[in-house]
């Protein structure tokens, strides 16, 4: 029977049990480059990057016009820089080297215009974000998240003050949350929270693809992104990224090495942002996106699992297992392989349908 093994590896050194199993992976896919050449260098050489795959229609940049409507609709003032992270609130998301780097630019850049980070998260797990913006002396005031209305389905962009809050679209009680596994925005919506942002920060200890930097990027942002794991690919050249520095940790246990991305440089790339002009800033935004339509839509990644079914032999096993009741039935129904889907959980469904 085909089959692909079609995974996530995210550090070095590479899990053993992938090491293990991959002469027995005919088709073995990893979701970045990172885990595939470290495979490749230990003479697995049939080890092929396939990358998640993205609906780019989902994701653009609006018109200029658009996102300053967005901003005046949230009460944002029209010529503010915003910084934005669109993540779960998980511990691999270095939110306190964020926090940081931000203050640390606030500090030494002074910028004349209003500046906020917005971070799109749950605010319920994970970092205690205002505690953390305490410690490194970033304005409270200044951290901005969306908020989503469990009534009415709407959002707002805004300071946080807790969950379970009043909406201020429909005006029900008791409604309104930070967006989170349970209530999200949709996507559309989410293309709008991308559009209120400058740039794009995003930095990790380790990640398989980290989706949003590709998102980002598809509204043509400049996106600043750890250099580490998956990264590196979307750090190389002609990607619309700039690179941000880290150092390296073990974690406990697994003895993997995780990135701690640098505070300073993420000073130093959002002043250089800061300082860009609008042109250039433009110009660059359009290679990212460009960039990743080229990797990641689902036009490239559809295109070649068609033709890796296409070209797959056809089963040959031996479905009338002796001592099944029924088992010619049993070939019949296992031998046509009919209606097989594909799924990607909560991103894509039904992304292709074959019969072999």
């Amino acid at each position: 029977i085909n089959s692909v093994i079609w995974t996530t590896l995210d550090s070095l050194p590479i899990l053993p049990s992938a090491v293990a199993n991959a002469p027995k992976i005919k088709n073995y896919w990893i979701w970045s480059s990172f885990a595939t050449k470290a495979l490749n260098e230990m003479g697995h050489s049939h080890v092929k990057t396939m990358h998640g795959c993205i609906d780019t229609k989902h994701f653009y940049r609006l018109p200029n016009e658009d996102r300053l409507e967005l901003r005046k609709k949230n009460g944002i003032e029209e010529d503010a820089f915003i910084v934005g992270f669109v993540f779960r609130n998980q511990l691999r998301k270095s939110v306190p080297n964020l926090l940081e780097g931000y203050s640390k630019w606030k500090k030494e850049s002074n910028p004349k215009r209003k500046t906020y980070l917005l971070l799109h998260t749950y605010w319920k797990e994970g970092w205690n974000i205002h505690k953390l913006a305490d410690e490194y002396g970033v304005d409270k005031s200044e951290i901005l998240t969306t908020h989503v209305c469990k009534k009415c389905g709407d959002y707002e962009v805004k300071v946080y003050d807790g969950e379970d809050k009043n909406c201020g679209r429909c005006l029900s009680e008791k409604t309104q949350v930070t967006t989170n596994v349970g209530a999200g925005v949709r996507e559309d919506q989410l293309n709008e929270v991308y559009n209120f942002m400058d740039v794009y920060c995003h930095p990790f200890t380790s990640g398989g693809q980290e989706i949003p930097i590709q998102e980002a990027k598809l509204t043509e942002l400049i996106t600043l992104v750890t250099n580490y794991s998956c990264g590196e690919e979307c750090c190389e050249e002609g990607s619309g990224s700039l690179p941000l520095d880290w150092a390296e940790y073990r974690e406990h246990g697994t003895q993997f090495r995780k990135a701690s991305t640098c505070p300073t440089d993420i000073c130093e790339r959002i002043e250089q942002v800061y300082k860009m002009p609008d042109a250039e800033r433009r110009r660059i935004g359009k290679l990212s996106r460009e960039w990743a339509i080229s990797k990641f839509s689902t036009e490239v990644t559809g295109k070649f699992l068609e033709n890796f079914i296409d070209e797959a032999p056809f089963a040959d096993f031996d479905f009338n297992i002796p001592g099944q009741r029924g088992g010619t039935h049993r070939t019949r129904m296992y031998g046509q392989l009919e209606g097989v889907k594909l799924y990607k959980t909560g991103m894509y469904e039904n992304l292709i349908s074959f019969r072999k």
